[in-house]
């Protein structure tokens, strides 16, 4: 993976910048470890669709979703189901911002 060091760096000088890692389908070649959860210092990240893990992680534990700001990028089919979750969690559309990989 690319730019992590770049990611946690900033989590270092922003204490409001998170950096979770999401792979869709982890390998046993890639000695991945699940985190149990956002504050698990041990695991290298978590598994499955990205907006599922959103929503499991944090949407469901945020106080005003409505007032995050949500950045991501990838394939069409994902970043539309992002979108989807912004939406239907109440996040207003000049808040998510995107990078389409293909689209």
């Amino acid at each position: 993976l690319f730019y992590i060091h770049y990611f946690r760096d900033l989590e270092k000088e922003f204490p409001n910048f998170k950096f979770y890692l999401v792979l869709s389908d982890a390998l046993p070649e890639d000695n991945w470890t699940n985190k149990k959860d956002v504050d698990d210092t041990e695991g290298d990240g978590f598994s499955g669709f990205v907006h599922q893990v959103v929503i499991d992680e944090y949407l469901t534990k945020h106080e005003a979703p409505e007032d995050m700001e949500v950045y991501f990028c990838g394939p069409p089919m994902m970043n539309q189901a992002v979108i989807k979750m912004c939406d239907d969690w109440g996040v207003p559309p000049e808040n998510v911002r995107f990078d389409d990989f293909g689209g």
